[in-house]
């Protein structure tokens, strides 16, 4: 789930560079907001035989939301000042952040072997993408408290309810995304092309789907265990921009990716010890 849902926000991401020079950040969240909730329902229907069931914890799902909208502004402004490889890098500290978390809050005793995987994938995405002296800015605070913010998310999915399904989380991650961006949305409005309409449908689900399986996941596992796994993003990011863009990573780009690989199929393969367990 974890790596599905990476791949989604790869996807999403992708999409939303063909958008971006057309639609303000705010519009483009905005609009596939809206979209991503009557697409959620048709789709729990047609795909899971369920339907988006209300919450009992529904305020809680629009702190979350609001806390994923904080990061995601916080990340996008640092883009303005950063390449997007220093702020891979950067952004890339969340696994880190959330290992780190899970032992001063939750009290739970890390093993090795998730320490291992996770500072080594943290190395190969710096391989992989080389950042250079100019990472290290001022501009750089703002990918990092977009990465304390999203870890915080991923560490709160805990909470989220037994009850609420893949769909109804989507849906009520999309609901405040629209809601809490609509403000800035209209500032910005502008005539939307009917031609990209199924850009904004295809970003809906790949954006609602993302974080509906990356918060489920959490909310089933311990997010230690989950963290190395989040690194794949860096792996889908290269392969989509192959497919779409052509562009070939160099070497070193191989490199780091390989060592990502390994040390999440290091730590997946490896056995659970005790001293690696929950207290």
């Amino acid at each position: 789930m974890m790596c599905v849902g990476s791949l989604s926000f790869t996807l999403n991401d992708t999409i939303t560079k063909f958008l971006i020079d057309s639609y303000h950040v705010t519009v483009i969240i905005f609009v596939r907001s809206v979209l991503a909730m009557p697409l959620l329902i048709l789709l729990a229907v047609t795909l899971g035989r369920e339907r988006v069931r209300w919450s009992h914890r529904v305020l809680f799902h629009g702190v979350r939301g609001s806390v994923g909208l904080l990061a995601a502004y916080l990340y996008i402004s640092g883009l303005e000042y950063l390449s997007v490889a220093e702020a891979t890098v950067i952004v890339f500290a969340s696994p880190i952040i959330i290992t780190a978390s899970t032992v001063l809050i939750f009290k739970e005793h890390v093993g090795w072997r998730t320490w291992a995987a996770v500072v080594m994938s943290f190395l190969g995405v710096t391989i992989a993408i080389q950042p250079g002296a100019a990472t290290f800015q001022p501009a750089s605070l703002f990918i990092l408290a977009a990465s304390f913010l999203y870890a915080t998310n991923s560490l709160t999915a805990r909470w989220i309810p037994e009850e609420d399904n893949l769909w109804t989380v989507s849906f009520f991650g999309a609901f405040f995304s629209a809601l809490l961006v609509s403000p800035m949305a209209v500032t910005h409005w502008g005539t939307l092309d009917a031609a990209d309409f199924a850009l904004f449908g295809c970003a809906a689900l790949c954006s609602s789907l993302g974080i509906g399986l990356g918060s489920l996941a959490y909310r089933m596992a311990r997010a230690s265990d989950l963290a190395p796994f989040g690194y794949s993003g860096l792996i889908w990011s290269l392969s989509v921009t192959w497919v779409v863009w052509g562009t070939m990573p160099g070497l070193w780009t191989f490199v780091g990716a390989f060592v990502i690989a390994s040390s999440v199929l290091f730590h997946f393969m490896s056995p659970q010890q005790p001293q690696d367990k929950a207290k």
